[in-house]
Order: C-alpha cells, then sequence, then structure tokens
C-alpha cells in the first residue's frame, strides 16, 4: 500500500515536470557558447571528419 503511494507520488511530480517543460526549448547563453568554442579541443577534428567521409 505504502509503496503504491510512493510509485503514484513520483509518478505525478515526473508527469507534472514533463508538462512544465513540454514546448521549451533550451536556453541559449552567448557567453557560455563563446567560452565552449574558445576552449574547445580542435585537435581530433580531422579525424572526425574523415570517418564520416569514409562511412
Amino acid at each position: 500500500m505504502i509503496l503504491s503511494a510512493v510509485i503514484i507520488v513520483a509518478l505525478t511530480i515526473y508527469v507534472r515536470h514533463i508538462v512544465h517543460t513540454a514546448g521549451k526549448d533550451r536556453e541559449v547563453d552567448p557567453e557560455r557558447v563563446k567560452k565552449i568554442m574558445r576552449d574547445l579541443d580542435y585537435s581530433h577534428l580531422d579525424r572526425v571528419m574523415n570517418l564520416r567521409r569514409k562511412g
């Protein structure tokens, strides 16, 4: 009985979260994007690009 109540509460919270976030896009932080692009390691980019051409 208690387990059923816990499961129902957990599912209710989960469904509420899905309904609340449905249709929303991710927030884009331009400063964070600039930081990621600046700090990104491009040393393996040629291997990735070559794998995509072959496959």
